[in-house]
């Protein structure tokens, strides 16, 4: 097991509350010129889990898995919110009538600036059918400042210990071989580059092209995928060499230079992180979340 600095991570709470539904307007126009409305962004989508596919859901853009939450208050409590939850991280419903019951976050997503910022949990069925849009939840957020000890040039982002420890990482020669399900080329990457923090927005895999479409057809919500030539340390863009490991938040987009949600988990420049196909390196593996792959 890699070794992390677990014992002095500290674990404090956050609020926020289950979100409503964000349609930005009547109609949206995809890359080719089609009007649809996009629809799975924000609230409580109760037919899509993680393990589900990211394509083939009617008029769906970006569609997230479960209920979206985000922050509560101001704007700097809304960023804690957002930067210091982790995948992996628990959830409990402290208002409403699924008060008590808990959860687990899966992803998180930011678009542009000024735009929806979702933090994205995955509850029971039960739980899902008790949840109603602006129920409070809590979430034990413990992840922000964790390091592999051994290998100080590879940064972890958004990642808590429990989903860390779970994953299955092997140490080969200086190196680390991480279990994912596909190796994404840069050329694909699009809506992400620049800005920071890191720790709130995600990249989008282009979903228009037919190479790319043919490429990531069979990926799934939940699914561990490494980016090629991406850094998303303090700041996000192209880098030679580098690599970014996340995990598929959020489904495919109609719109040009967007797609697919990658959520980043780890990421290095020296050439640390090595990719490990395994089709079944997916949260609901990981996290114990008995969903559909």
């Amino acid at each position: 097991m890699v070794k992390i600095n677990e014992g002095s991570l500290l674990e404090v709470a956050l609020v926020g509350k289950i979100t409503h539904p964000a349609v930005e307007g009547a109609y949206m126009t995809g890359w080719d010129g089609t009007p649809q409305v996009g629809l799975g962004r924000g609230g409580i989508v109760y037919n899509v889990k993680v393990g589900d596919p990211c394509f083939g859901w009617a008029w769906g853009e970006k569609v997230e898995p479960g209920a979206s939450a985000d922050g509560i208050g101001n704007e700097r409590e809304k960023g804690s919110f957002r930067n210091l939850s982790n995948v992996g991280n628990k959830v409990k419903i402290i208002k409403g009538e699924a008060k008590g019951d808990k959860g687990i976050v899966v992803g998180k997503v930011g678009y542009l600036p000024g735009g929806a910022h979702h933090v994205l949990i995955s509850f029971s069925e039960k739980t899902l059918q008790n949840l109603a849009i602006e129920d409070k939840i809590q979430i034990r957020a413990r992840g922000m400042g964790l390091q592999l000890t051994e290998y100080p040039n590879v940064r972890a982002v958004s990642t808590s210990p429990k989903l860390l420890n779970a994953w299955g990482i092997e140490e080969r020669n200086g190196k680390l071989c991480v279990p994912v399900t596909k190796v994404i080329p840069p050329e694909y990457v699009g809506q992400g580059s620049g800005g920071s923090p890191t720790e709130s927005r995600n990249w989008d895999v282009m979903t228009q092209s037919p190479d790319a479409v043919k490429h990531l057809r069979d990926l799934k919500l939940g699914d561990l995928v490494y980016l090629k030539d991406i850094l998303t340390a303090w700041g996000r863009g192209y880098f030679g060499g580098a690599a970014t490991i996340g995990v598929v938040s959020c489904g495919a987009s109609n719109s040009m230079g967007q797609g697919i949600g990658v959520t980043a988990l780890l990421t290095g420049k020296g050439g640390e992180l090595q990719p490990k196909i395994d089709q079944w390196a997916n949260l609901t593996k990981y996290l114990n979340l008995g969903g559909n792959v």
